[in-house]
């Protein structure tokens, strides 16, 4: 049985990840992260997931290794809802993809296992607030934006009435 829940990116977004990481976050420029499409509509306490990054674990290292060559795979997963990520200008994408790294860590003590998750300072966080000052509301906009995409596209697929 296929697993059509998950697709990976393409070049270009892989890079536009990379260069929002190296302009924000150049203390993670040793993060190997693979960056894959949710191709289905995700939820959490009501609201959409437009992304969502992941630290993986010992067997999702083991079964990515390959694709480094290297004693380790991916250290994080960054999930990008493709249905929206395609409607959003290029300035919101970069809001959602920092908004994500922002939950990475770095601990430059810690030789073993540098990286952690962190949740938010307040509802976002607060590097992110100064960041967003011109459209504090980004989030709600793009939200909306993406509830009603959702709508449309739910009454596109519904096809005719029945008799």
């Amino acid at each position: 049985m296929a697993n059509n829940r998950y697709e990976d990116v393409p070049e270009e977004i892989l890079s536009f990840v990379d260069t929002v990481r190296n302009k924000y976050f150049p203390e993670l420029s040793g993060l190997k992260i693979n960056v894959l499409y949710d191709l289905k509509k995700r939820t959490n306490k009501g609201k959409l997931v437009l992304g969502n990054i992941k630290k993986t674990d010992d067997l999702i290292r083991h079964h990515t290794k390959s694709e480094f060559g290297l004693q380790d795979g991916y250290d994080f997963i960054l999930f990008l809802d493709k249905f929206i990520f395609n409607h959003i200008d290029d300035n919101d994408k970069v809001r959602l993809i920092r908004h994500q790294f922002r939950h990475v860590f770095y601990d430059s003590e810690n030789d073993k296992d540098p990286y952690r998750l962190v949740g938010h300072d307040v509802e976002d966080f607060f590097e992110e607030l100064q960041l967003n000052k011109d459209d504090m509301r980004w989030a709600e906009r793009v939200m909306e934006v993406a509830m009603a995409l959702y709508e449309e596209d739910k009454e596109n697929t519904k096809g005719p009435a029945p008799f």
